[in-house]
């Protein structure tokens, strides 16, 4: 789907891709936004924080442990819903019986500040930025900005029922807490054993060399996440191929619908499905459990999901390529 800049925007939610939903955010319709004067900010350091500083191992942070439900009950009820990501940490908050928004809390990224900044409303938390990107229907993000370029984004988004409370506003009350416990530095982090895959960099078990040798991905190189849980080649816009190898977590992978197969490559199990359910649309997700995840009754297993995008191309075709790059990568995971 269209984002700004003609960029396709996917966000991988395993409550998609294994049988919990892939997050299609639509960016569109951008206005123009002010930057806040200083008068309306909060007080405290100009300087700027360093995300190393305040956060310690990014691989390892817990990102459920940055906001309490509790914090946000004006909002409604709020409860945690289930785990589908190392990255990120999902609530649900419901307004009014029949409606629900989730709020999506710690994602990492690189960005570019002064882009950034440059037309967004930008607060002050202690030496913190908190900045709000554009809202649209349905959707809203705000994100905590590092003065290394790292920021970390929370995310509110209307699921069912017509909200009876601002998106911005909730997003904007998520964001607080998270840099409150940032300041309080009460980020809290997990402890993953040798083998997890929260500890194995994806770009290191996927060759360049091996993806250029998808149609359209010649000249890729690889981007990280500042987490290290996610390798990215191409996708700069909705007309490039794309290749995205992940390490996530959540349920164990199983077949939902017609377009998913259960299968062994390279001696895994291996769930590969079009996601999105349209064969006609080259998008394919190739998924394999690792080990448990979690407490033990949770069922939750560490899951590499590999995604494959090809805008020529059906999803059939997609699949194909999903398949052949799962073959070069999973003899590269931590044995089990």
């Amino acid at each position: 789907m269209r984002g700004p800049g003609g960029r396709l925007i996917i966000v991988p939610s395993r409550c998609s891709l294994s049988g919990v939903a892939v997050l299609l955010v639509v960016l569109t319709g951008l206005a123009g936004c002010v930057v806040s004067p200083s008068g309306s900010s909060d007080s405290g350091d100009r300087k700027g924080t360093l995300s190393s500083e305040v956060l310690g191992n990014p691989r390892t942070v817990d990102p459920c442990g940055l906001v309490s439900p509790e914090r946000l009950n004006r909002f409604g009820a709020v409860s945690r819903a289930g785990t589908v990501s190392l990255g990120y940490c999902l609530l649900h908050v419901r307004p009014e019986p029949e409606q629900l928004v989730q709020l999506a809390v710690g994602r990492l990224r690189y960005v570019d500040p002064e882009r950034l900044t440059s037309d967004n409303p930008v607060r002050w938390s202690g030496g913190l930025r908190l900045v709000r990107e554009p809202p649209v229907p349905e959707h809203c993000t705000w994100r905590i900005l590092f003065s290394d370029g790292v920021a970390m984004s929370v995310d509110a988004d209307s699921l069912s029922g017509e909200t009876s409370v601002g998106l911005c506003s909730l997003a904007e009350a998520g964001v607080r807490e998270v840099a409150e416990t940032i300041r309080e530095r009460s980020v809290a982090h997990r402890n993953f054993p040798e083998d997890s895959l929260a500890l194995t960099d994806p770009c290191e078990l996927l060759s360049t060399d091996t993806v250029r040798r998808v149609p359209g991905l010649e000249r890729a190189d690889p981007r990280e996440t500042p987490s290290r849980h996610k390798c990215s080649w191409g996708g700069e816009n909705i007309r490039v191929p794309s290749v995205e190898l992940t390490h996530t977590a959540g349920e164990p992978p199983r077949s939902r619908d017609a377009t998913s197969v259960t299968e062994r490559t390279a001696g895994r199990r291996t769930v590969t499905d079009i996601v999105g359910d349209d064969p006609k649309v080259g998008l394919c997700s190739a998924e394999t459990a690792h080990i448990p995840f979690g407490p033990p009754r949770s069922g939750n297993v560490e899951v590499a999901m590999l995604v494959v995008f090809l805008p020529e191309a059906d999803g059939l075709r997609a699949c194909e390529f999903a398949r052949g790059l799962a073959e070069h990568v999973w003899p590269r995971l931590p044995e089990r």
